[in-house]
């Protein structure tokens, strides 16, 4: 057995415990790479590029060194306005808690996608998110098309949107969709922080 698997299917659901009645906690997708910590029966305990720890099952992975996983292609870094227009091309996929492909999001799933087809590698939580190199705040009349903002609730960071302009959000929630981002609305009175994502795109 390999140190790490692939997984052979367009996406993978991977659980806190090693069986099917457990917590959904994320998702993998198709040729990403897995490390693999431990197994028991046909359950592996992995991790993922970004640290993110859980189970999969042996019917979503593939041991085969032949394979290749995301972190080995090739993608020249993209234009924000090609972040957009990725983010835009998921507008309507429900909401999925753990989700981060086509079949549903999470909102730090959706973000963390988006930026992966632009060849930039984000943690997988907002709390994570927040944290990310290269992201430096700023405040909300200098905000740009393609920075996140980050939304608090009970001192926890827990939603993280992409801003599309004109006081607009990308994000998941309920689905992917643009919102109006407006004082009167409840989502802007829990804004925690905007991050400029300038220096993840420039170096």
């Amino acid at each position: 057995m390999s140190e790490y698997c692939i997984v052979k299917t367009i996406v993978a659901n991977l659980y806190k415990e090693p069986s099917f009645k457990s917590e959904l906690v994320t998702q993998a997708l198709l040729k990403e790479k897995l490390y693999i910590l431990d197994k028991k029966h046909n359950w592996y305990n992995v991790k993922q590029w970004d640290g993110y720890e859980s189970w999969v099952h042996k019917f979503y992975i593939s041991d085969s060194d032949s394979m290749i996983g995301w972190d080995e292609i090739n993608i020249d870094k993209k234009s924000i306005n090609e972040l957009i227009l990725y983010a835009k091309s998921f507008i309507g996929t429900p909401y999925l808690w753990g989700g981060k492909s086509s079949l549903g999001f999470d909102c730090s799933g959706f973000v963390q996608t988006v930026f992966k087809m632009c060849g930039i590698n984000l943690p997988r939580d907002a709390s994570q998110q927040i944290l990310a190199n290269k992201l430096c705040e700023i405040n909300f009349k200098n905000t740009e098309v393609g920075d996140l903002l980050f939304f608090i609730e009970n001192n926890n960071v827990n939603h993280v949107a992409i801003y599309y302009g004109n006081g607009q959000i990308i994000h998941s929630s309920g689905c992917v969709k643009i919102e109006t981002l407006t004082e009167n609305k409840e989502l802007y009175k829990k804004l925690h922080k905007i991050m400029s994502i300038k220096k993840l795109f420039n170096g």
